[in-house]
C-alpha cells in the first residue's frame, strides 16, 4: 500500500513540474539597442549637369521592441545598398 501511495506521489509531481526553458526558446531575446526598420521610402535626387551624381533620400520609421518608440528619421546617401531596409537595426 505504501509503494502504490509513494508512486502516486512521485506521478502528480512529476506532473506538476513545468519545462520554462522550452517556452523560453521559442522568443528571441529582444535588443533593447536596436531600433529596427518598419517603414521605409527611398526616391531618388538626381544632381546638376555639372554633377549628375544621384542621391537617394530615404524617410523611415524605426520602432524599438523594448520601449515601444518610434521615430521618423531621414537619409541620404550616393550609395543605393546603403540606404535603410525593413528589418534593419539603425
Amino acid at each position: 500500500m505504501k509503494k502504490i501511495l509513494l508512486s502516486a506521489i512521485v506521478l502528480v509531481a512529476m506532473s506538476c513540474s513545468s519545462n520554462d526553458d522550452s517556452s523560453s526558446s521559442d522568443t528571441p531575446a529582444l535588443d533593447c539597442n536596436c531600433d529596427r526598420v518598419v517603414e521605409a521610402n527611398t526616391f531618388n535626387v538626381v544632381g546638376t549637369p555639372e554633377s549628375p551624381a544621384i542621391n537617394y533620400h530615404t524617410i523611415y520609421t524605426t520602432i524599438n521592441d523594448c520601449t515601444g518608440i518610434q521615430r521618423q528619421k531621414n537619409h541620404t546617401s550616393t550609395s543605393y545598398p546603403s540606404r535603410p531596409q525593413l528589418g534593419q537595426c539603425r
